[in-house]
């Protein structure tokens, strides 16, 4: 039995494992959850649908800035389709489908497939540095406690500082060496990572405020849940990218978003909210690739006649 499938068979295990503790959580509380008073209020569930697909549209216009950034030429719309639909991938465990499928978009719109990978290095470090960055400015608000503070000050600083390309770009390379992928072929100056830095700061800030939308359209919960809803999500997002077996962080975000709302809702039930938060999320994200797609399409960008829109971009000497 090779080392894949080896890979394979324990990730399929550590889901099914963390999937029966849900299903076993949920069931010994589930006089709990269906005794909840759930509601539907349009008002909040909209305003989570808009936030939503803003936070996906943020996201693809990170990606296109960062494809402009590696000296690649493409167009706004184009781009922002090509992100959202190789993140359909991300379901997949490990992940690694919707990195392969990305660049196969991207090559077949004739940018160079080094420089797209750097893109995606960036891409996943500037999301992660910026979640970490989220996370710890605002968790001071959401519990007062002195050693969350604490975090914050000296861990923002650590990230400023581990982002600066004298120091990213040689522990980037030498951690691609040992998984025998190409170096980086593009380092970005710092005022662009850290204007990026800031751009995926505000991503998370609307994906936190669209999860607690939703949560205020479903549930009783207040507007004191939103900082630790906003600071929980993007805590998610780093919880679930360290576990990396995990497709998409599925089950270990839940398990982090429910924490969040321990303290306002009962247990069984925050973390019920959490699982329809993936499922609402989930449709919604479909959505947003359909739209993109759509205005990709009939602006010319994802046809081979509109294909020259997206060209390679000359280095300059």
């Amino acid at each position: 039995m090779n080392r894949r499938l080896l890979l394979r068979i324990a990730q399929v295990a550590v889901i099914a494992v963390v999937a029966a503790f849900i299903v076993a959580r949920l069931a010994s509380s589930w006089d709990t959850v269906t005794a909840y008073s759930w509601r539907l209020s349009a008002g909040p569930l909209v305003a989570s649908l808009v936030l939503f697909l803003a936070f996906y549209w943020l996201n693809g216009l990170a990606w296109w800035l960062l494809v402009r950034g590696v000296r690649q030429r493409a167009g706004l719309h184009d781009s922002v389709a090509v992100w959202g639909q190789s993140i359909l991938a991300r379901y997949v465990p490990g992940n690694v489908f919707m990195f392969l499928g990305r660049a196969l978009l991207a090559q077949r719109r004739g940018l160079a497939l080094e420089p797209i990978g750097a893109a995606m290095v960036y891409e996943q470090a500037l999301a992660f540095a910026a979640a970490l960055v989220t996370a710890a400015a605002l968790f001071p608000f959401a519990r007062e406690e002195p050693a969350a503070a604490l975090w914050g000050i000296v861990g923002i600083p650590v990230i400023l500082v581990a982002l600066h390309p004298r120091v990213f770009s040689p522990v980037v390379n030498r951690l691609l060496r040992l998984l025998r992928r190409p170096a980086l072929d593009a380092v970005l100056p710092y005022g662009a990572v850290l204007a990026l830095l800031g751009l995926y700061v505000a991503v998370w800030l609307v994906a936190g405020a669209a999860a607690f939308a939703f949560a205020a359209g479903v549930t009783d919960a207040g507007r004191d849940a939103l900082v630790p809803v906003t600071a929980g999500y993007a805590l998610g997002f780093v919880v679930g990218m360290v576990a990396f077996v995990f497709p998409s962080g599925l089950g270990v975000r839940e398990a982090v978003l429910a924490a969040t709302l321990a303290g306002s809702l009962p247990a069984g039930v925050a973390l019920a909210w959490a699982l329809l938060l993936r499922l609402w999320q989930t449709v919604i994200e479909l959505v947003f690739v359909a739209l993109v797609s759509v205005v990709a399409r009939f602006r010319g960008g994802t046809t081979p006649e509109g294909r020259g829109l997206v060209k390679p971009e000359g280095r300059e000497t």
